[in-house]
């Protein structure tokens, strides 16, 4: 079987399978007709419609003729075999994504269609991915409180050198670290926290507010930046950021900046992350997986700091309850993240 190595762009999709996407993805107000995948956020939209893409892209490479028929009538049980069958070669979780993702553009915008017999397959799936075991992450997730007091030092030993450039550059780069390992936001929104309106300073607390389109939830999430964090997180916005934008005469209001003070971008902080931690841990470790250490850190302390984790990685969980438990606890669980790690450290 051919392996698809290509995906195709939305504008080069059949125009039945374009219209279908911005009908399935329109937005609009109270009065207007909602898409059914409208309501999803924008990364959860992007990886769906990359999945139904790879399977656009497998027709065209192995069946070109059934390009020309209409979207529902393509899908038969023996396409999506042979569909799964070709990305055999490819993780069960990358498996499942793109079956599961054609499926769920096709189950929404044909809702009439009886989609049983492949949501039987979508599901044994789905079963394979949950239970396989990757190892990629390994020797990656490491302890939160070594990694927290790691990026701490490396921030505080920026006042011993003497280069005004390496010792700003030092202090944000520890300061970032320190704050990725409390607070383990996502790429996307961690590169977009603007001073005035995602981090706010009232009445001595530090404030980290993200809008509903920077989360996969599309509801607001906050916290407070732990006290542990707050003198070296100070110290950044009023002395080094500042110093980092003069040196390159930018004037914006992110928060993270370049060398020259321009915002840093996703590509740019993944990059700048990967290396500074290859250096200071000797492990790769990506921005996105702060997120498992914090997960693994709290999971490890105690059964009742299990319940942390959902409103600390900003989650909804099963219940539509859980979303009003969030907001209510997301203020309190960085606090108490940061206060666990610290009753850790001071008991090694």
């Amino acid at each position: 079987m051919t392996r698809t190595v290509r995906i195709l762009p939305l504008e080069e999709w059949p125009a039945a399978d374009q219209h279908m996407w911005r009908r399935a993805t329109q937005t609009g107000g109270l009065f207007d007709d909602i898409g059914p995948l409208a309501h999803l956020a924008g990364d959860t939209l992007g990886m769906i419609r990359t999945g139904y893409a790879k399977w656009l892209t497998w027709l065209a490479d192995v069946l070109p003729g059934a390009i020309s028929e209409l979207p529902d009538r393509r899908l038969t049980i023996v396409r999506y075999l042979e569909f799964i069958e070709a990305n055999a070669h490819l993780s069960p979780k990358s498996q499942h994504l793109y079956a599961s993702s054609t499926l769920r553009v096709l189950a929404a915008c044909y809702p009439t269609v009886d989609w049983g017999s492949f949501r039987k397959i979508e599901f044994h799936l789905k079963q394979e991915a949950d239970d396989y075991v990757s190892h990629r992450k390994d020797g990656r997730i490491l302890s939160g409180q070594f990694v927290l007091a790691k990026s701490l030092e490396l921030e505080a030993a920026a006042e011993t050198i003497a280069s005004p450039l390496k010792k700003a550059l030092q202090q944000r780069n520890g300061t970032l670290l320190a704050f990725l390992s409390l607070i383990p936001l996502r790429r996307r929104t961690l590169t977009s926290l603007q001073l005035g309106e995602s981090i706010l300073f009232e009445d001595g607390d530090i404030h980290i507010v993200t809008n509903p389109e920077l989360t996969k939830t599309k509801t607001y999430w906050n916290t407070v930046v732990p006290e542990v964090l707050v003198p070296s997180l100070q110290r950044y916005v009023s002395e080094t950021r500042p110093w980092l934008m003069a040196r390159g005469g930018a004037e914006h209001d992110r928060l993270w900046v370049t060398k020259d003070g321009m915002p840093l971008t996703g590509t740019a902080t993944g990059t700048l992350i990967r290396n500074l931690t290859q250096d200071l841990f000797g492990v790769v470790i990506s921005p996105h997986l702060f997120r498992d250490i914090a997960a693994t850190t709290l999971a490890h302390i105690s059964p009742e700091a299990v319940g942390h984790i959902r409103p600390l990685l900003g989650h909804n969980g099963h219940l539509t309850a859980e979303k009003y438990y969030n907001h209510a606890t997301a203020l309190e669980v960085g606090r108490t993240h940061a206060s666990l790690i610290d009753s850790l450290k001071k008991d090694t």
